[in-house]
This record gives structure tokens, C-alpha cells and sequence, in this order.
């Protein structure tokens, strides 16, 4: 197996991302301990364990396309849906955590689980590996948009 550059750019795009997100999150936390929450709410550790499987599943899958789906049709339009989708993930940390606007960030929750399913559909044609890759992802932002839901309906 040859050792690509992409083997270390895009996990290490995964964790800037990801290190994105944690600091805009922790710019609103103690905002967020005062909210009401549903008492099906994950706690913390659950919350950052689910991030940390869903985001290294989804440079798994990035990867698998990557390096060997680069002349498929749809291969630019899924890497800039990537790419979205990781402004989208970052967004969001802003708008709820930092602006503490809770019916925008369920928006852009939709949107993010719109990305979500958008690419598992695309990669599905030609990869059904790195799109089942995706399947957590898309089953955990479908929750959490449905969380943020419920706390703007009750805060």
C-alpha cells in the first residue's frame, strides 16, 4: 500500500475541524448548563464520544473516496459537500453556543442533516462501504436536531 499525503491532510482537516467546533462549544458552555433540557439529553461524555466515532468514521469514508473514486462523476460535488459539511458542523457550535440562538441552530441542524443525507445517497451509487460509513452520522444529526428542537421549545 502506498503511503499518500492524503493520509495524514485529511484526518488532520478532521481534527481542525472537530477542535473548531470543541472551542465554540466550550465559548457557550456555562450559557448552556442554565438551559432547560429534556431529560433524554446526552451527557457530556456521550456527546463527545458519538463526535469523536462519527468524525473518524467520516475521514474513513472521505479516504476510501479519496483514493480510489476520484474519476467517479459526482467525486467533486461530494468533496465540496464534505467540505460543507464541516463549515455547516462549525456554524452551528457558533450559532448555538456562542450567539445562543437556538431556533437558527436547529435550522442549520436541518441543513446539516440534509448535507448528511445527501452524501450518503451520492457515495451509496459506487461505495456503499464509505457511505454505511456515514449511517451513524446521519442517525446521530437527525437526533440532535431533534434535541436542539426541543430545547428551543422549551427554553
Amino acid at each position: 500500500m502506498k503511503l499518500r499525503y492524503n493520509y495524514f491532510i485529511i484526518p488532520l482537516l478532521g481534527i481542525i475541524t472537530v477542535s473548531a467546533a470543541s472551542y465554540f462549544a466550550q465559548t457557550g458552555i456555562a450559557w448552556y448548563r442554565t438551559l432547560n433540557l429534556p431529560d433524554w439529553t446526552p451527557s457530556n461524555s456521550v456527546m463527545t464520544t458519538a463526535w469523536s466515532v462519527i468524525f473518524t468514521l467520516s475521514c474513513i469514508s472521505v479516504l476510501i473516496i479519496w483514493n480510489r473514486y476520484t474519476k467517479q462523476k459526482y467525486f467533486a460535488l461530494i468533496i465540496a459537500l464534505f467540505v460543507l459539511n464541516a463549515i455547516i458542523n462549525v456554524g452551528w457550535n457558533i450559532i448555538f453556543f456562542t450567539n445562543r440562538e437556538i431556533g437558527l441552530a436547529f435550522f442549520q441542524g436541518v441543513l446539516l442533516t440534509f448535507n448528511v443525507l445527501i452524501l450518503v445517497v451520492l457515495i451509496w451509487r459506487f461505495c456503499p462501504i464509505a457511505a454505511s460509513c456515514l449511517f451513524p452520522y446521519s442517525i446521530w444529526v437527525i437526533f440532535t436536531t431533534l434535541l436542539t428542537l426541543r430545547v428551543w421549545m422549551i427554553n
